[in-house]
């Protein structure tokens, strides 16, 4: 393999900063048949020379994102030190990693990365320690918040009430036991109040999982009183065909919205760098319970934007995809 595919200092990223992996610690890798080999190589290789035990999990290929994984898989999590989601469909809002992470296990969630993700210069090649107070400053204006407006160019103007919720942090670091993240998604946001959000949401970068690649035209995702009720363009088949699937009310419900925050990212076909972009903003519909919500609907479907404006309180943090402390 050549090494320009799987850079060191990308794989050290993952294994030295994010995870800190440490000799003879078993690491289970999960796969299924559409995870990119060469990634698994390149792990399973930078955990044998850091004298760790791969444990390659192999799983079904899943249509839903949140779907639980095996009983036999959800057993070998729970008892691991460390794992790497690598499924070609997310997982990480399942019960079984929430089972996991409560018990101690460090859990890197990085469904669908592919080589070309390792890249110099691209997602994984930034300073997650340095992102991380960025990160936990947003979220720290999340949790002092009441109100929110995310708007974008596109269309997008949605407005709801979050106080009382936390501000959530995906800084990509999981060095401490139970600890979970998303390298290379950086990303800060909460799940609003159920009921409380209406407006309009754009989607014109990608609807993550449901299909691949950004979308060729906006769609329009029409939300009131916390709920999805009306779907405007050809490619919102690939939402609502994903919430019938699920055949559970409760996906329509607006389950999070948060800030991309990686300076590395790009609108893509894989869904964890479109998701991380610095001045993307996504929302989410269905299960909200592991962002600070109430509603354990069955799965998680994210939906990304690009250059948004996010106000709390009435106060600019992000103008047009610029923090505002950077303008």
């Amino acid at each position: 393999m050549s090494p320009d595919l799987v850079p060191d200092r990308t794989l050290a990223t993952v294994l030295d900063q994010c995870l800190a992996v440490r000799r003879r610690e078993e690491v289970v890798l999960l796969v299924d048949e559409e995870t990119d080999p060469l990634v698994v190589e390149a792990l399973v290789g930078g955990l044998d020379h850091r004298g760790c035990i791969a444990v390659v999990a192999r799983m079904p290929r899943y249509a839903v994102p949140g779907s639980e994984p095996p009983e036999a898989v959800a057993r070998i999590l729970d008892g691991a030190s460390a794992a790497i989601e690598l499924t070609s469909t997310f997982i990480g809002s399942s019960r079984a990693r929430q089972q996991a992470t409560a018990g101690g296990t460090r859990y890197l969630c990085m469904p669908g990365v592919v080589a070309d993700t390792f890249r110099l210069g691209g997602p994984l090649d930034v300073d997650f320690d340095e992102l991380r107070s960025v990160t936990e400053r947003l979220a720290e204006a999340w949790a002092a918040a009441d109100t929110y407006r995310l708007t974008t160019p596109a269309g997008t103007d949605l407005r709801g009430s979050v106080r009382g919720r936390g501000g959530r942090a995906l800084y990509g670091i999981a060095r401490e036991p139970g600890a979970y993240m998303c390298p290379p998604d950086v990303e800060s946001g909460t799940a609003p109040v159920e009921g409380s959000s209406t407006g309009v949401v754009v989607v014109d970068a990608d609807f993550l999982f449901m299909g691949r690649g950004p979308v060729a035209r906006p769609v329009a995702l029409h939300v009131e009183n916390g709920a999805l009720r009306r779907v405007e363009g050809a490619e919102g088949e690939r939402l609502t065909a994903m919430i019938e699937r699920c055949a559970d009310g409760r996906m329509e419900n607006l389950a999070e919205v948060s800030l991309g925050l990686n300076p590395n990212g790009r609108v893509c076909g894989v869904p964890m760098e479109t998701e991380s972009t610095l001045g993307s903003a996504h929302v989410a519909f269905g299960n909200s319970i592991a962002y600070g919500g109430t509603v354990d609907a069955p799965a998680h479907l994210d939906c990304v934007m690009q250059r948004a404006t996010l106000e709390l309180d009435g106060r600019p943090v992000m103008v047009e995809g610029v923090p505002v402390a950077d303008k």
